[in-house]
């Protein structure tokens, strides 16, 4: 495993170190603005604040992918504005992260839990080293499976871990974010009608989304551990 592609005492904007550090903290939160602006300015306030919470609580655990996503829509709010403020987070707090990891580790609570993480994650990949040959597109697996830890600051440390640079990591994580995001959202769609249908049928299809979810993971995992090297 790799040490990481980029080091953190080097400057990214401008060689002045203090402007450089001022601009990595403020783009990620105008973005993070910018975004709220552009929900209220389209759905009004009590909209923006409530889509607001679900992306604090989306960072909050245990909630994920799988549950933001679908209580947003569930709530009537529109199926793309809730997946996209999920792709926002991921890819703000994964900015964060990748421009200012070691402010981060420095950070109380937030500090320890990352150095948590990141001895987990060397357990994590240890005991998935098919995602080590895999680089972007294990970053990208990562993000997408709301199952795994997904997210931007855990893609971020993971994509760190693997030894890829600033950029590979935040095109795995909105790669990643996109697909898993969206996909979520049409399938609370697709459920929703098969519910609204049949109890019976729903249940039928959300448990076969399940299954066939965990037995493709359980395919995957066991191939490549298969071709581990002893």
């Amino acid at each position: 495993m790799g040490e990481a592609a980029w080091n953190d005492s080097d400057t990214i904007f401008t060689e002045h170190r203090l402007t450089d550090r001022a601009l990595r903290l403020t783009i990620p939160v105008l973005i993070l603005a910018l975004s709220l602006l552009a929900l209220a300015f389209a759905f009004g306030t009590r909209t923006m604040l409530v889509l607001a919470g679900l992306m604090l609580a989306y960072e909050l655990p245990p909630a994920g992918k799988e549950t933001i996503i679908p209580l947003g829509i569930l709530l009537g709010y529109p199926w793309w504005a809730v997946a996209g403020s999920i792709v926002v987070v991921d890819l703000v707090m994964g900015l964060f992260m990748v421009w200012n990891f070691d402010l981060a580790e420095r950070i109380p609570i937030v500090g320890p839990w990352i150095t948590r993480f990141i001895h987990g994650g060397h357990d994590f990949l240890a005991d998935r080293p098919w995602l080590s040959p895999l680089y972007f597109f294990g970053v990208v697996f990562l993000v997408m499976v709301p199952f795994l830890g997904s997210g931007g600051v855990r893609g971020a440390i993971i994509g760190r871990l693997l030894g890829m640079s600033r950029l590979m990591v935040m095109g795995a994580i909105a790669t990643g974010s996109l697909i898993g995001s969206f996909g979520i959202a049409l399938a609370t769609l697709f459920l929703q009608k098969a519910f609204l249908q049949s109890l019976y049928l729903g249940a039928a299809i959300l448990l076969g989304l399940i299954a066939a979810g965990v037995f493709l993971y359980w395919l995957v995992d066991r191939h490549y551990r298969g071709k581990k090297t002893p």
